[in-house]
């Protein structure tokens, strides 16, 4: 299915003193560091242009504003900026003339530098070799051709030893790109003799972090993104713009002033993007989407679905992505479907128009549509098993089953476990007399995935119509009926079954015995059901893989273990399952429930679905445990005594919870079952110990508690003056905040809890 993924708004931003005519995004390689090197070599190597080089272009495109959050038009390019969907929707969705990435490979006979850009709105590719470890070479080669798409001149660059001085440079810039500029700023004040290029990026980030403005306004923007003062970035933007940013800035800016309530400086933002180029026009209609419908405006949907019928002619990819979004979430299918046949014309490489425009074809059951759609999307990504799934779907809708057949097998050669596939593959075959293969392809899907597909079911009462002479159509709907534990339904079908073989002058011996399983199963499902039951009282334990317990504590996390049985044939294939404890006066004090799927033919489960935690004020007595199993109308209920003394234990409640922490350095467990024999403090001194020991990575990595009970202390000064009540009050806080099942380093955990305030 198509998903429309809400992204938070993460920005990052771009300055320019002037126009800029090129981006040169990192390539894609083995190691993303050399990536990223060879493409500032290239970008750096353009006299006579600006351009925005691989630091900050991964982060350049501006999020589309949608109801619930913002969506990265992006996410729908399956390899990034890498491909020709990537530097299509970059340039669109910047403005910005010339993009231009690509995939460095290492092969056998060499380097291979698979450049691809996007010029002035038309495609551009080449390939280029070097020798093996020879990357100044592949720069020189490659940098002429990227010169000649942006209209620049190349010119000799500095050779590239990523074993050397150039490999800090290089790893800052992936950095920046990933959007850590403290990390990146600390490898490159650590260069003795950097570059005057190098220093000039670590200028312009010692600006950006001390938030003056006389460095790159991009890194400062960025650094302003994540101060927390929402007054920080707005300013950011302004100087941005005013230093003649491409029109992507206006989104930028829009996009911002939305998301932090300012609605005034978002209308004057995307009103100048929408003057600037058609990505600015698609992301304000996005916009003015999502504000009529929360304001519920009909006059104003109303005009926005005319200005996104007017973008359906754009013939730009980023804007038609951006308005196909904004169409859906208006439901508007008809609206969606005709943005979408544009951006396939325009972007005929990108999957996801033709993906999208498929579903909306199954949606009112056009099958021709969804089988010419889908046909392009696997010729686009063969690799892509949902798509063979859906085409063969399609294919059989249509009433191509041999075709159908076809793309259901690649499907599942592509993924052996796509069940929906399975499901398919039965339809056909069972529709074309080969029952046998069709029952062997029903019980493998089950076997993927127990719950019987209530499609699949559907698939084959309308094949009963479809196809009255397939008799097989009722025994494999009987078969699934039955799997899914639908005994009435399952049993008319195999009646069905029975009475269209008997129609049959010349029943084939195969059919005949079938019609004599499908009577014996018509008695057993006919037969009153045989009993479930309980075999034996519930057992206790610790947690799930905790000691058995017998007298239980106030506030452990218990675990409920017991066997459902059944005399019968089998187990019903569902189970709802409900535990109470009762005290004296038979009111439930705690309970739970969980629902699960019975293997198939089992006629005995053990189950340890069911968890307790008792009250930490639980008084001293005996209270009852009720265990109830329902399926298919059948009850089985087990009662047991639980005695309950003492007082409540921290150990014991982290060994219920599943909560172990870890030292820092070997990931040592520091807690264990056996523990539960042992002093308390033991155990304690132990985890003290190993805080004390991580007191000098404390001093490195932690800044200044501003608050809590360590106010004004440096991270080593807690680590080595923590006490053991407040390590108690630190296990106290871990256990009321409901975290369960977790291995987690005890460090890492009290340095958070610490950060937090102590709270």
């Amino acid at each position: 299915m198509v998903r429309r993924t809400l992204f938070t708004l993460l920005i990052a931003l771009v300055s320019w003193a002037a126009a800029v005519d090129a981006v040169v995004h990192p390539f894609r390689s083995q190691d993303p560091v050399v990536g990223v090197a060879v493409a500032e070599r290239i970008a750096s190597s353009l006299d006579g242009a600006v351009v925005m080089g691989p630091e900050i272009a991964p982060m350049l495109v501006a999020p589309v504003v949608v109801p619930g959050g913002f969506v990265n038009p992006l996410v729908v390019a399956p390899d990034g900026a890498f491909d020709r969907s990537g530097v299509a929707l970059l340039a669109g969705g910047t403005g910005v003339p010339v993009v231009v990435s690509g995939v460095l490979a290492i092969e056998a006979d060499g380097l291979r530098l698979d450049l691809v850009a996007a010029v002035d709105g038309a495609l551009r590719s080449t390939t280029v070799r070097a020798p093996m470890g020879d990357l100044d070479l592949l720069v020189a080669r490659a940098a002429p051709r990227v010169a000649w798409w942006v209209g620049a001149t190349a010119r000799a660059t500095r050779s590239l030893d990523l074993a050397g001085d150039d490999q800090a440079p290089a790893r800052a810039r992936a950095l920046i790109g990933a959007g850590f500029t403290s990390e990146a700023l600390e490898l490159l004040e650590g260069l003795t003799d950097p570059h005057p290029i190098d220093a000039r990026l670590r200028d312009d980030l010692r600006a950006a972090v001390a938030g003056t403005a006389d460095g790159d306004a991009a890194l400062a923007a960025m650094t302003a993104l994540s101060s927390g003062d929402p007054e920080v970035p707005g300013r950011a933007f302004a100087r941005w713009r005013a230093e003649g940013g491409p029109p992507v800035a206006d989104v930028w800016a829009g996009a911002w002033a939305r998301g932090v309530g300012d609605d005034e400086a978002a209308d004057r933002a995307f009103a100048a993007a929408a003057e600037a180029y058609p990505f600015g026009r698609a992301a304000q209609a996005a916009d003015r989407v999502t504000s009529a419908l929360e304001a519920d405006d009909a006059e104003a949907l109303a005009s926005v679905r005319r200005d996104l019928v007017g973008l359906i002619d754009a013939g730009e990819p980023a804007a038609l992505l951006a308005a196909a979004f904004a169409a859906g979430a208006l439901e508007d299918d008809e609206l969606e479907d005709g943005l979408l046949a544009s951006l396939g014309r325009a972007a005929p490489f990108l999957t996801y128009p033709f993906e999208r425009r498929s579903f909306l074809a199954f949606a009112r059951d056009d099958a021709l549509t969804a089988a010419q759609t889908l046909a392009i999307a696997v010729e686009l990504e063969p690799e892509s098993d949902l798509y063979w799934t859906n085409l063969g779907w399609s294919w059989y809708l249509l009433g191509f089953l041999d075709r159908s057949e076809a793309a259901s097998q690649r499907a599942i050669e592509l993924d052996p476990g796509q069940f929906i596939a399975r499901f398919n593959l039965g339809l056909v075959r069972v529709v074309t007399d080969r029952l046998e293969a069709a029952l062997g392809d029903y019980r493998e899907a089950i076997r993927l995935d127990p719950e019987v597909d209530r499609e699949a079911i559907a698939d084959l009462v309308a094949a009963e119509e479809d196809y009255p002479e397939a008799v097989g159509v009722s025994f494999a709907l009987a078969f699934l009926l039955d799997r899914a534990g639908l005994r009435d339904e399952a049993a008319e079908a195999y009646e069905r079954y029975v009475e269209r073989v008997a129609a049959q002058p010349d029943a084939a011996g195969a059919d005949a015995a079938r019609a004599r399983e499908a009577e014996a199963r018509i008695v057993a499902l006919r037969a009153p059901l045989p009993p479930i039951e309980i075999q034996d009282p519930p057992t206790l334990s610790l947690g799930r893989r905790g000691p058995a317990v017998e007298t239980a504590q106030p506030g452990d996390p218990l675990t409920v273990t017991f066997e459902v049985g059944t005399p019968g044939d089998a187990l019903p294939r569902r189970l709802e399952l409900e535990v109470e404890l009762l005290g004296a006066d038979g009111e439930p004090l705690v309970a739970d429930a969980a629902s699960v799927d019975v293997p198939t033919g089992a006629i005995g489960y053990v189950l340890d679905l069911l968890e307790i935690e008792l009250p930490e004020t639980l008084p001293s007595g005996g209270y009852t445990l009720v265990v109830v199993a329902t399926g298919d109308g059948q009850e089985a209920r087990a009662t047991r005594e639980v005695a309950v003394a003492g007082a409540p234990e921290r150990l014991r409640r982290l060994i219920g919870r599943g909560l172990v922490p870890t030292t820092l350095e070997t990931g040592q467990n520091l807690i264990s079952v056996r523990d539960l024999g042992v002093a308390p403090g033991t155990v304690w001194a132990r985890w003290l110990d190993e805080l004390r020991a991580t007191a000098a990575l404390a001093e490195e990595a932690l800044p200044e508690a501003t608050s809590g009970r360590f106010a004004g202390m440096s991270g080593g000064e807690i680590f080595a003056a923590v006490e053991e009540q407040d390590l108690l009050d630190f296990v106290d806080h871990l256990l009321e905040s409901g975290a369960s099942r977790s291995t987690f380093a005890l460090a890492d955990a009290f340095a958070q809890w610490v950060l937090d305030g102590t709270p």
